[in-house]
């Protein structure tokens, strides 16, 4: 029940974003979310990610979305490397999402 409730309260959280959201789902924010956070982290390289697959990935956890995807960082490049992009995410206020952890697993 206590899960049920997180749940809606981080959804409500998520539709008080309004038109930035562009009619996303939770899902699809947190993902995005886990994406730019990547992409921060990655720097001037390339990457490939599903976002749709990132997205379907998303389970509640704690209050917020749990996300893991492949990921290809330099793709057809000679360093090409495959790993697994893990995140978390969660509601820091109405309007902003925040992570909480990011990894890239070999």
């Amino acid at each position: 029940m206590r899960k049920n409730i997180i749940f809606i309260v981080f959804c409500m959280a998520i539709a008080a974003c309004g038109k930035s959201a562009n009619n996303q789902t939770p899902q699809q924010l947190a993902a995005a979310a886990c994406e730019a956070e990547a992409k921060i982290r990655i720097g001037e390289k390339t990457y490939q990610i599903d976002m749709a697959a990132l997205a379907a990935s998303a389970k509640t956890s704690d209050g917020g979305w749990e996300l893991n995807v492949p990921i290809v960082i330099d793709p057809g490049l000679r360093d090409e490397v495959k790993q697994t992009l893990e995140c978390k995410v969660r509601a820091k206020d109405d309007k902003t999402l925040e992570i909480t952890d990011i990894q890239f697993i070999y």
